[in-house]
């Protein structure tokens, strides 16, 4: 059974650690409003003609603040407790003092990451997903980064929208993608103590952001001594299942905002300069908080995802890149992401028929 999370105690934390936003006039703020939701529309249009992936339903497009973006994850977090038995949705029990801590702690997680986060498909909260643009983040990074306001916003949709494509065109995707999240849970181990594992990791996360801060990354994947700490062989296997899933996803959207920046976007290439600079260079603060919540394995997934997609890509085009989305057995695993000729000979070669961890029949 997973801790129980007072979820008013996290809306009020992560609205409470908050910090504020870029100063903009009331009608400045609306106006950056109407420009998302305006490039949004255009950047579905733009992806589906690039990746042959036809949206099969409407999905919500949110203009955001930072306050707002934690409280809808919190109510997908919630949904998705319910929905995996964790958690009573009628309960009106007594709230004890660990879900309290649990909530303080979720609320500093989503006010950290509600300051990072430029957009996002949220999946859980709704039957359909939504889109999500958090719109003073967006302000942010293209004033700091003197950036071309108009394209750099199309270019964040451009991402966004791919992963709309990804899990609305593609029938199985969402469903798989629950499934995987739901093994990942049912493998958990009751009797693992989570708190002195929770405890390692930040000593751990702590000792890594140090040792980067002074002598650069670390060779070996990140968050593994955090994940090992807290997590049981079983769940370990889940969750190589759904990095390679999201590594793919994020490799593909990263591939997808060039590709159509490239003829939709002047000033691409210094957009792509200036933004993957931001990324490579957080604080000491930022280093111990990616560490600690795996937020490093997701800097990976830029680029490995993204060298996979691409070499697929340029080998194959976009016509045998899209065999990956036919059905869950042809989604590349950990190492076939590494060895995009492997998936090729696999999927595309036929030299092989089911790859090694992948559950038949999910979508």
């Amino acid at each position: 059974m997973l801790p129980s999370v007072d979820w008013q105690t996290a809306a009020s934390c992560s609205r409470a650690f908050s910090r504020g936003g870029p100063r903009m006039s009331p009608e400045g703020a609306l106006d950056v409003v109407a420009d998302l939701h305006r490039h949004a529309r255009t950047a579905i249009d733009l992806v589906t003609d690039y990746t042959g992936l036809v949206p099969a339903t409407t999905v919500a497009v949110d203009v955001v603040d930072r306050v707002r973006w934690s409280r809808i994850n919190i109510a997908g977090f919630r949904r998705l407790l319910i929905e995996l038995g964790a958690e009573d949705a009628g309960a009106n029990a007594p709230v004890s003092a660990a879900a309290k801590l649990t909530g303080v702690q979720t609320g500093a997680v989503l006010a950290f990451l509600s300051s990072r986060v430029l957009g996002q498909f949220e999946t859980f909260s709704t039957d359909t997903g939504r889109l999500l643009f958090v719109a003073p983040n967006i302000v942010e990074v293209e004033r700091r980064l003197r950036l071309p306001s108009r394209e750099f916003r199309l270019w964040i949709a451009v991402h966004e929208a791919a992963h709309l494509n990804q899990f609305t065109a593609v029938p199985w995707m969402r469903e798989h993608f629950h499934h995987l999240i739901h093994t990942f849970f049912d493998a958990a181990e009751p009797d693992r103590s989570t708190a002195s594992g929770l405890a390692r990791a930040v000593r751990r996360a702590l000792a890594t952001a140090r040792e980067e801060e002074q002598h650069g990354p670390r060779d070996e994947r990140p968050g593994a001594d955090v994940m090992s700490a807290v997590t049981s062989p079983e769940q370990r296997e889940a969750i190589s299942q759904i990095q390679a899933l999201m590594t793919l996803l994020e490799g593909h959207a990263e591939s997808v905002m060039d590709g159509v920046g490239r003829t939709a976007i002047n000033h691409v290439a210094l957009l792509r300069r200036r933004f993957d600079r931001r990324r490579a260079n957080p604080t000491t603060l930022q280093r111990f908080l990616r560490q600690l919540l795996g937020l490093d394995a997701k800097m990976r997934q830029y680029a490995a995802g993204r060298r996979f997609v691409d070499q697929v890509v340029a080998e194959h085009g976009v016509t045998g890149f899209n065999r990956v989305w036919e059905r869950p057995e042809h989604l590349p695993t950990e190492t076939e992401i590494d060895h995009p000729e492997q998936w090729v000979a696999r999927v595309l070669q036929g030299q092989g028929l089911t790859a090694p961890g992948l559950a038949a029949g999910h979508g």
